[in-house]
């Protein structure tokens, strides 16, 4: 048992401390709120993220084919009491947080407690619920923030009724500006379809994004490789395991979105009409698509880190053979010198008069016959 505790006692203080530490920190991010609704009542109105910066805004977009009306910065009532003039209406709202107001809304729009406590309770999976009076649709919108080389996860969810969308966000900044574009220009299919397209589009543009933060952890990764080939310093080997860990929550958020796609394409929901659902399974594709580039990136990531420790190894090979070299090359030098550096007085060499002379002569011409013969093995 000692001896076990010794070895345990000299591991390094990476093995120790930090990985442990960010193994409770992923965790810890994994379950972040679930405290904050422990023992409350089903559906209670409880945000469960961080984010505390974001005032509460509305933007509204009101359209048809031939007409497009596009308002901000609504006020409570002026959302709660909207027109049912048979127009597409897109309602956005930002700053969960703010909790009175979002209740406010869902109960005005005759959103089930439940389901408002899973817009509120951010760290959730992504899921679907198909119920009798509307959709409802949770899934994780990822941003890559490039100077800190991590990405930026954010729940979106989504509430589908016959004349109104309704998203919620945590906070303001999202990848939807290509669908508002889209709405503004008019062209296209965008809005001559019905609110399960626009739908369709939200959603996909969300899963389009996660391909381009995909493609940031490649070009990161592709640097990586070429400075461990070059160089191999240890900041590379920790940046590998920081992109690690960001690829397993990217992991947690796409991996459950191919259920919540399926769903939405296979499953008859009265919402969503059966020429929108072909738009859904090309949505469905691109989430395999981003998963097989997730798995794919994890093996790199590992590959990776293999590279670094052969090309850390080699090093220190290089490193041990060039002092074996020279501890060969001084052996029989130190020989000799201790064989002339004892105290008898009948040495031969000693009464010479070119005695040092032959001494460093001979000493010379050993280590020259040693590098001569690492030359002929093709030792250096």
């Amino acid at each position: 048992m000692d001896k076990i505790a010794k070895k345990i006692i000299n591991l390094p203080k990476r093995l120790l401390v930090e990985e442990p530490l960010n193994l409770y920190s992923g965790l810890r991010g994994m379950f972040h709120g679930s405290s904050k609704i422990a023992g409350l009542p089903p559906g209670s109105a409880v945000y469960t993220g961080t984010r505390k910066d974001t005032p509460f805004n509305i933007d509204l977009f009101t359209y048809n084919e031939k007409h497009l009306e596009e308002r901000t910065n609504l006020s409570l009532e002026e959302a709660i009491n909207m027109p049912k003039d048979g127009n597409f209406h897109w309602l956005n709202i930002e700053g969960l947080h703010h909790v009175d107001n979002v209740r406010s809304i869902c109960e005005a729009l005759g959103i089930h407690p439940l389901t408002m406590e899973d817009i509120l309770s951010v760290g959730q999976r992504p899921q679907i619920d198909d119920t009798e009076n509307y959709l409802f649709i949770a899934l994780k919108m990822l941003q890559f923030d490039e100077e800190k080389n991590k990405t930026i996860n954010e729940q979106v969810s989504f509430v589908l009724t016959d004349n109104l969308l309704i998203t919620f966000q945590e906070r303001k900044g999202d990848t939807f500006e290509a669908v508002r574009n889209r709405l503004r220009a008019g062209k296209g299919r965008i809005r001559k379809e019905g609110l399960d397209y626009l739908l369709y589009a939200l959603v996909d543009t969300v899963v389009d994004h996660y391909f381009i933060v995909l493609e940031k952890f490649g070009d990161i990764l592709e640097e990586i490789e070429e400075r461990i080939m070059f160089s191999g310093q240890k900041k590379d080997f920790d940046l590998l395991y920081t992109l690690k860990r960001e690829l397993i929550h990217i992991r947690r958020s796409v991996w459950p979105l191919r259920e919540v796609i399926s769903k939405l394409e296979r499953d008859e929901i009265k919402l969503i009409r059966k020429q929108t659902r072909f738009y859904i399974r090309d949505v469905y594709d691109h989430t395999i698509q981003a998963i097989d580039s997730v798995e794919t990136y994890r093996d790199f990531i590992s590959s990776l880190g293999d590279l670094y420790q052969s090309v850390i190894s080699n090093k220190l090979n290089q490193v041990m053979k060039t002092l074996t070299i020279f501890s060969v090359i001084f052996i029989p030098m130190t020989f000799i010198a201790g064989v002339y550096g004892i105290n008898f007085e009948n040495v031969p060499e000693f009464g010479w008069e070119y005695g040092y002379a032959y001494f460093w002569s001979l000493i010379t011409g050993i280590a020259i016959l040693t590098l001569a013969v690492f030359k002929f093995k093709k030792w250096i």
